[in-house]
Formats: structure tokens, C-alpha cells, sequence
């Protein structure tokens, strides 16, 4: 029994090093998660009025996108510390793979990885509050690489300090970093399924899209090349996206349909050699709480009329029974 004390006593003793992160957008403070969910580049302002947050750290640009042409320029990153405490900060490269959801999911080895040709400079630096550091990506690709997309994630991380707490926690942000390397390269991608209620008393009508990259490189679903829905009603675009080499994402968006339909809302994904993917699902629209609304006044009408007749009937009856009432002695 002492030695299973002790044992537990070790257990909890123990410092579990996790990563925080935070979507990687300018002015947000960082959040537990188990993955880098990358945003878009945002500025933002703090009031002079406003207290800082014990930690953020913020990066820009969120994402490296380093094209076939840039490989040999250095890339520059900028670390702010909006919080209130000067902060550590070591640069720590990290292989991933995409997550359904979009998040950066870290892998020990991961495909198409890109951690050796990259390197950072500084690769450690302390930062005080309200301070921007610049952070150097120098790019070496390697005499014979595979054409096509190869990533790393850059992570600025802050070691958890000495406290008397059983359980220390590492926090950081990072930025997505992805080099095409120069060759035959396509940017496929195909729809694997589309999904919604197929019944719906009304609007709005979530729709999620399965998107997975078939080519060689990521391929970007933003600005003037968003992912539509084709339905009758008010569908609104799908949110940016970016599907990276060999991922699938789930993507989701809502569809205002019109009152009542038997509606075939369509999505297609058109690449660049002209093939189109597309699917339709079908969704059943009855506006239940209103038909409810019209039947329970049809039947009031209705109620309605049959009181009327049936007090109108009684009234000629009663009126029968008048004139046919026989005529007594004393009433001549």
C-alpha cells in the first residue's frame, strides 16, 4: 500500500507540458486546445483604457505561403506580446497534418514535411509587453525534392515558469508554413459527400461539404474563389478555407431555404484542368408552426359555422313549433 502512495504521489507530481493555442488572428488571447486552428491575418487595437491580458501572444502574417518563386527569399514573421508580462519565447518547428476541421494536427513524422529545410532566426528571444520581434525563415530546399506542396508549423512557444504547481502548462501560437516546390504540380481537389437535414420546418438549413485534395499542392477556397451552394432561397458562401496536400476537410454553411419546397441544394468543385465534382441533396421544407397556425384557424372558422347553422336551424324550429301550435277556444 506504501509503495502505491508513493507511486501516486510521483504521478501527481509529474509536469504535463501540453500546447495552448489560439485561432491565428491578431489581438486574441491564447486558449487551451490540442491543435492549431490557423485563421486569417486581423488587426486589431487594444483601448488606452484597457487592461492587457496576463499572456497573448499574436503572429503575422498567420500563414507562409512560399510559392516557387520565393524559395530563396527569407520569409519575416512578427511576434507581438500584447500581454502585461515580458515573456520568453523559443521558435520550435513542429511537422503536421491537416485536420478535418481545419486545426494543425502535430505528428512526430508526418508526410511531405518540410522541418529540415527550414531554419529560424532568433531561435529563442525574450520579448517585453507591448513589443514586436522579428523572426527570420530562411528556406534551404534540398538537390532533388519532390514537386508540390512540402509544410512545417513554426511554433513560438513560452515555457511554463517555476511554480509550486503539480501541473505546468507550455503556451504558443503557430503559423502554417507551406513551400511549393518547383515541378508538375496540381491543385485537385474533389467533393467525397454533402449532408443536411433532409426534413426542415423552415430556416436556416446547415449544409457541410467533404472536400479532400487530391493533387500536389493546397488548394485555396477564399476571397473570389469561395466554395457556393446552388439552391433556391438565400445560400450564403461557404466560409475561406484551405484544403493542404493529401487532407480532407469538413466544412460547413447555412441555406435559408423558401417557405416550402421540395428543395435539390447543389455544390460543385471545378479545378483547373475543367473537371466539375458535384453532389445534390434533397431537402423537404414544410413550415409546420405556421400550417398549425392556418389549421387551428380553419378549425375555429369552422367551429364557427357549425354554431351559426346549428343556432339558426334552432331558431326555425322554434319558429315551426310556433306557427304549428294549435289554436285554443278562448284565443278566438
Amino acid at each position: 500500500m506504501m509503495k502505491m502512495l508513493k507511486c501516486g504521489a510521483a504521478l501527481a507530481s509529474c509536469v504535463v507540458l501540453s500546447f495552448w493555442s489560439i485561432p491565428l488572428a491578431s489581438g486574441s488571447e491564447a486558449q487551451a486546445s490540442g491543435s492549431f486552428a490557423p485563421g486569417n491575418p486581423s488587426v486589431s487595437s487594444m483601448p488606452a483604457s484597457a487592461t492587457p491580458p496576463a499572456f497573448s501572444l499574436t503572429v503575422s502574417p498567420t500563414r507562409l505561403v512560399v510559392g516557387q518563386a520565393d524559395i530563396g527569399v527569407s520569409q519575416k514573421i512578427q511576434v507581438t506580446n500584447n500581454g502585461k508580462s515580458s515573456e520568453s519565447v523559443n521558435v520550435e518547428k513542429r511537422n503536421f497534418t491537416g485536420g478535418s476541421d481545419g486545426s494543425l494536427v502535430f505528428q512526430e513524422t508526418a508526410p511531405y514535411s518540410a522541418s529540415d529545410w527550414v531554419t529560424v532566426d532568433p531561435g529563442s528571444f525574450e520579448i517585453a509587453p507591448g513589443a514586436t520581434q522579428e523572426v527570420t525563415a530562411s528556406i534551404t530546399v534540398p538537390t532533388t525534392p519532390e514537386p508540390g506542396d512540402h509544410q512545417v508549423a513554426l511554433v513560438f512557444l513560452v515555457p511554463a515558469g517555476q511554480t509550486t504547481a503539480n501541473i505546468r502548462i507550455n503556451r504558443g501560437i503557430g503559423t502554417p508554413v507551406y513551400i511549393t516546390v518547383a515541378g508538375a504540380t496540381s491543385d485537385t481537389t474533389s467533393l467525397s459527400d454533402l449532408s443536411a437535414k433532409g426534413f426542415a420546418t423552415g430556416g436556416p438549413v446547415k449544409i457541410t461539404a467533404k472536400i479532400h485534395d487530391t493533387g500536389t499542392v493546397h488548394r485555396d477556397f477564399r476571397g473570389t474563389t469561395p466554395l457556393k451552394i446552388s439552391a433556391s432561397g438565400t445560400a450564403a458562401a461557404f466560409p475561406d478555407f484551405t484544403v493542404m496536400r493529401g487532407a480532407t476537410r469538413d466544412i460547413s454553411t447555412t441555406w435559408t431555404p423558401p417557405l416550402m419546397c421540395i428543395c435539390h441544394p447543389s455544390v460543385s468543385v471545378v479545378n483547373a484542368d475543367g473537371t466539375r465534382h458535384s453532389m445534390t441533396i434533397q431537402v423537404i421544407v414544410v413550415p409546420l408552426p405556421g400550417m398549425g397556425i392556418i389549421a387551428g384557424a380553419a378549425l375555429m372558422l369552422a367551429a364557427g359555422v357549425w354554431l351559426a347553422r346549428r343556432q339558426f336551424r334552432a331558431s326555425v324550429r322554434k319558429a315551426a313549433v310556433r306557427l304549428n301550435r294549435p289554436v285554443s277556444s278562448g284565443d278566438a
